[in-house]
């Protein structure tokens, strides 16, 4: 018999456990590269699912570009990295691979969920969505909403002295709908969410579908929803990022963004500080400007702080998300007189949301949140306080869906429910206290006919406590004749009601004089939309061309009416009958070599009839597109130049001796921004840096007042140069 010495029996061991390892996870990897630079892509994402689609794990490339995983079975992978299109296949245990990633078409659709059954390719949603991606966000160096928005042909963004607001077809700002993953943003000025407050530090991308949303999204959606997707860690890798902003024009920002992941766990931190120290540019009555110095800033000091803070769980199709957001600001208005305003703002967002599967057919989408905004004006003679007023608002909501979606089934249907109740608070508001609830129930069908025809009806059953609400229906349909070609068309009815503001607040700071409305009504409109999307692509290039038209038939409209331009005075009134129509022509060209060239144009007009009155001649006026990008692939060097023109634009004022309603136009102006970004140190440093407002814009005239003479007003902090960083702290 052979004998078996000690070494022979520990080798035998080793063998066995080395081999039962094996068995159980054998070491696999993924490299990923570049197709054309054949260069190692660090930080690409990288998700494992199971053969049946269960989520198995996440997890990024090392700075090699590698990553590296044990599996005990073969399992499907998808790769993802900002800039490229996203490569998905098998592996199996023990396998070594390489994947070029293949840089991404801008013309490529992106996943949406604003509005859908399920997340979907834009191209294939019923509803026309446009995207501003996370690329265009880093490469433009983008730190708030406003500056995120402002390349969109049909969207129009101003800024006074102490904000910034949006018109969408049309239509201002009380119309369109904002949320933060599905939760509505509280707390509107002068009728406008100040987009400048919304950092985008956090944001993955923003979607934007034009047109009401009301069955949807109920009340204020009636112009459109404007929905800020934020950055998930879907990896298992913790992150730990911080970016630096500086301008020419006193303005630093740094922000802090950090994600920790254990297993089924994530708990996710960002926050930053927004300065802008102010500027003065001394504009007399005639537009002018001097270089004559005093305590007046036409642009006021502003400092702005946000924070979130988020906890996840996911187990399976199980998700589990809970958090809170902050953002607290101050702004300054020192006056020649020594009389001087403090304003205080603070908003909080605490919100839950829990999704799943009940069955392979059926999952559910619950939010809960309850929105704190608070506004403080702090009053001083000779820097002594002499007095201080506040006003509050809370809103508590819950909005929940069920979705029937069985795959290659011609019927998918969803049903739920949303309630806003809303408490405003304060010496400026009605009585001191008033409140107002919105009760809704939904329910919409997608019926796909024919491979290529979908139809999708719906209806939203409305009781508001303070206003009677009609049944809001809609009808939406997608047809697809060819792969190439998407047609849209869509009918909706629009219902708003007054927001508290509107009915009952008295509204004073530096660049407001508005005053409530008890007596308003609520807000219907008929809205008509088509779109038609058309894609080619050849060997190397790909053209888009999107033509849409809009048409909206409103009754009992609430619009802001000036009634002393000099006094920056207004109030809340309901124009009996008012249309908008118009229609956007967007056309982008993309080349392989790196070059993308896009240009857009907006029509847009308006009219309207009061009670005795003719319907007034159509205003029409315009927005107008120039977009070039141009990638240095040897280099790494990204370069754009963005420019807008926006048209000549009315707006309603009140004749004080007749109370007629009339036009008065402010005047055009055309804006250009050009931005240089490279990605450095193994794509841990993204750099940009460039200039904004390059035609030095700093005031506006609105003409033709009937009992006053012109009216300067300031729209920007003239030319503008800047850099910003973003550095990623994490291996």
């Amino acid at each position: 018999m052979m004998k078996l010495n000690l070494s022979s029996i520990v080798f035998f061991v080793f063998f066995v456990f080395i081999s039962k390892i094996d068995v159980l996870g054998q070491n696999t990897s993924i490299t990923v590269i570049d197709q054309n630079s054949q260069k190692r892509i660090s930080f690409a994402e990288i998700i494992l699912n199971k053969i049946d689609g269960q989520f198995l794990k996440g997890l990024t490339t090392g700075a090699n570009g590698v990553a590296n995983f044990s599996i005990n079975q073969a399992v499907d992978y998808e790769i993802m990295f900002l800039g490229y299109a996203h490569q998905t296949g098998r592996i199996n245990l023990g396998e070594h691979i390489i994947i070029e990633l293949v840089e991404e078409s801008n013309l490529l659709d992106d996943v949406v969920v604003t509005g859908q059954y399920v997340p979907k390719k834009a191209d294939q949603s019923i509803y026309k969505v446009d995207v501003v991606s996370s690329k265009e966000l880093t490469e433009r160096g983008i730190n708030n909403l406003a500056e995120a928005l402002t390349n969109e042909t049909s969207l129009r963004i101003s800024s006074d002295a102490t904000g910034t607001k949006i018109e969408m077809q049309g239509m201002t700002g009380e119309n369109v709908k904002y949320l933060i993953d599905g939760v509505p943003i509280v707390g509107r000025v002068g009728g406008d969410i100040d987009l400048s407050q919304i950092n985008m530090d956090n944001v993955d991308h923003i979607e934007i579908i034009q047109g009401p949303m009301s069955v949807v999204y109920g009340t204020s959606a009636i112009a459109g929803v404007i929905n800020i997707i934020t950055k998930k860690n879907i990896t298992s890798e913790n992150i730990a990022k911080i970016n630096a902003y500086a301008d020419s024009k006193n303005t630093y920002n740094v922000g802090l963004y950090g994600s920790i992941i254990r297993g089924k766990y994530t708990v996710t931190a960002s926050g930053n500080r927004n300065m802008f120290q102010g500027i003065d540019i001394n504009m007399d009555d005639e537009g002018n400007m001097d270089t004559e110095e005093d305590r007046y800033m036409e642009f006021k000091p502003k400092l702005i702080y946000n924070g979130d803070l988020e906890y996840a769980y996911r187990n399976e199709d199980f998700n589990l998300r809970i958090g809170s957001s902050l953002m607290y600001s101050t702004l300054r208005d020192y006056t020649n007189l020594g009389l001087d305003f403090y304003y205080y703002t603070l908003r909080s967002i605490s919100k839950i949301t829990v999704s799943d599967k009940l069955s392979k057919n059926l999952s559910y989408n619950v939010i809960g949140a309850f929105t704190y905004f608070n506004r403080d004006v702090e009053t001083l003679i000779q820097e002594e306080v002499n007095g201080k007023t506040s006003t509050r608002f809370d809103n508590y909501m819950t909005r929940g869906s069920f979705t029937h979606a069985k795959e290659g089934s011609k019927i998918s249907y969803q049903f739920g429910w949303d309630i806003n109740h809303e408490i405003g608070t304060g010496e400026r508001v009605g009585t001191g206290k008033e409140d107002i609830t919105d009760y809704a129930a939904f329910i919409s069908v997608q019926w796909q006919i024919l491979e290529n025809l979908s139809l999708q009806p719906g209806l939203r059953f409305i009781y508001n406590t303070v206003f009677d609400a009609p049944i809001i229906p809609s009808i939406n349909v997608q047809w697809k004749p060819i792969k190439s070609l998407n047609f849209r068309m869509s009918y909706a009815k629009g219902f708003r009601a007054p927001t508290l503001k509107e009915l009952y607040l008295n509204f004073q700071d530096v660049n407001h004089n508005i005053t409530g409305n008890p007596n308003l009504k609520a807000e219907t409109t008929n809205s008509y939309n088509a779109s038609l999307g058309y894609k080619f692509r050849a060997e190397n290039f790909a053209i888009k061309i999107e033509p849409s038209v809009f048409f909206n038939d409103g009754s009992d409209v609430i619009a802001l009416i000036v009634t002393n331009p000099g006094a920056n005075a207004a109030t809340y009134a309901n124009v009996d009958f008012r249309r908008t129509l118009g229609g956007n022509f967007n056309v982008a060209f993309q080349h392989d070599n790196g070059l993308t060239l896009s240009a857009g144009y907006n029509l847009t007009g308006e009219s309207r009839k009061n009670t005795g009155y003719d319907w007034t001649d159509v205003d029409y006026y315009e927005n107008i597109t120039f977009n070039a990008k141009y990638n240095y692939k040897k280099w790494g060097l990204i370069s754009q130049a963005n420019y807008k023109f926006y048209g000549e634009t009315p707006s309603l004022t009140t004749d004080l001796t007749s109370g007629e309603l009339y036009n008065v136009y402010t005047e055009s102006y055309s804006d250009l921004e050009i931005t240089f970004s490279k990605q450095l140190y193994n794509n841990r440093i993204n750099l940009v840096a460039g200039g904004k407002n390059l035609f030095d814009n700093y005031t506006q005239r609105t003409f033709g007042y009937r009992n006053t003479d012109n009216i300067y007003s300031p729209i920007n902090f003239g030319r503008t140069f800047f850099i910003k960083m973003n550095f990623r702290l994490t291996k």
